[in-house]
């Protein structure tokens, strides 16, 4: 999927960066450059933006499963 920065580890997903960006790869009409700027990438070590990533992340997912 080529996600733009290295998993080495599973806390390399724990911003929820990489999900999104392969959520993208998978279906970029429903998970659009739009709604894959609204995933902060600067996140760092901030758990709550971390939180807030995965949060909008499981949400789509969930709306994606049903109208998909």
């Amino acid at each position: 999927f080529a996600p733009p920065s290295p998993c080495a580890s599973p806390q390399d997903l724990a911003s929820g960066v990489t999900l999104a960006h392969v959520l993208h790869r998978i279906d970029a009409s429903w998970f659009s450059e739009l709604w894959l700027g609204r995933i902060r990438d600067d996140a760092g070590e901030n758990w709550r933006l971390k939180a807030s990533n995965l949060r909008k992340v499981l949400q789509s997912i969930l709306e994606y499963w049903q109208d998909v």
